[in-house]
């Protein structure tokens, strides 16, 4: 993979490092699914605790499980090393196998303005390449999607959109009406022997809106307290569906029913085309499937790091969704209200 070129973000803030005590080196690994890394930093703090709880801005939202292992200075697929130096700038070094922090880290973690767009965010560097490395390594594709499974009938509902697609609401709306979770934001497929699933993240970030107005049962289910706030709309809270996951964490060879969403709040009909042309789903899923990994990002706010990809990923991801429809007994596009979402797709 082709190295990404170095990014600089000045850190002109005052130093915090009397505030954190003196550093003490830490070497720890982890696996995501099949992907296994280690982390050297200079400095225990440098792996947050966002990083292991399931807050607004964990991997959590992104993956079932971060599983601790033994480190490995050899053998693991990839490694982190983060260098905290007070008061220089940040820099950041990607390339096959290895990321490289150095500068001001924690500085620039504390003042940050999103903590999503850091290393360890759900939408930082480690969550797009631990995707990319579950690709490259083991042939494990992530869509952008939630998912739900109904156990009897080995039917599994998968529901591929951008943000703001409505994804959320399929989800929720689909808990109400008794079907289990298998995914809450990432849906991990092998297709060899296959195709075989894996379990996604139990933990989602939903409008408090639409679980004030929409969805009081999730309130009373997980017992979730809402913050105040002006914003209902706009703010997300991080909350647990861990309860009303499906028993396995993997799924072998379901029904499938694919559903490409555009849930808008207020409206009454419900619209659902089947679509009977294969090249439509396929581009709509190799867009999706391509999202994270691709596109570009600022982390820290002012460190601006391109995408991850290159033309033998794409190649294998294009071949991977084809494969993937191989198996899709239908896929439907479905316009419609957050409560009238369902209407016509189970069975």
């Amino acid at each position: 993979m082709r190295q990404i070129s170095s990014h600089t973000a000045s850190a002109s803030h005052k130093d915090l490092s009397p505030v954190r005590g003196a550093p003490s080196a830490v070497k720890k690994a982890f696996r995501v699914l099949k992907v296994t890394f280690g982390i050297t930093a200079n400095d225990e703090l440098l792996l947050p605790k966002l990083f292991f709880s399931a807050g607004f801005e964990s991997l959590l939202t992104d993956f079932h499980t971060i599983e601790p292992i033994e480190y490995r200075d050899t053998g693991l697929d990839f490694y982190i090393t983060m260098t905290d130096i007070p008061n220089k700038p940040v820099e950041i070094h990607v390339s096959d196998g290895e990321i490289q922090l150095a500068g001001s880290i924690l500085q620039a973690t504390e003042q940050t303005s999103d903590l999503r767009y850091t290393l360890f965010g759900n939408e930082g560097l480690l969550f797009r390449y631990i995707l990319m490395m579950l690709e490259k390594k083991h042939s494990i594709y992530s869509l952008h999607a939630c998912s739900l499974y109904n156990e009897q009938a080995n039917h599994l509902y998968i529901a591929a959109g951008a943000p703001g697609s409505g994804k959320t609401c399929l989800l929720v709306r689909g808990l109400e009406l008794g079907l289990k979770l298998f995914s809450a934001e990432m849906t991990h497929f092998f297709l060899d022997h296959g195709p075989i699933f894996y379990k996604g993240a139990a933990v989602d970030n939903i409008r408090i809106g639409n679980l004030r107005y929409n969805y009081p049962f999730l309130l009373e289910r997980v017992k979730e307290r809402l913050p105040e706030t002006d914003d209902e709309w706009g703010r997300k809270v991080a909350v647990d569906l861990g309860e009303m996951q499906t028993a396995s964490d993997t799924i072998h060879r379901p029904k499938i029913t694919l559903i490409l969403p555009r849930v808008e709040e207020g409206r009454r009909t419900n619209f659902t085309n089947h679509l009977k042309d294969k090249r439509v789903a396929q581009k709509a899923l190799f867009d999706n499937i391509s999202e994270k990994i691709a596109s570009n990002m600022s982390l820290y706010d002012n460190i601006p790091a391109g995408g991850l990809d290159s033309p033998a990923l794409m190649r294998n991801r294009y071949n991977a969704v084809d494969g993937l429809l191989n198996h899709v007994d239908r896929a439907v596009k479905v316009v419609a209200g957050s409560r009238n979402c369902w209407e016509g797709l189970m069975g």
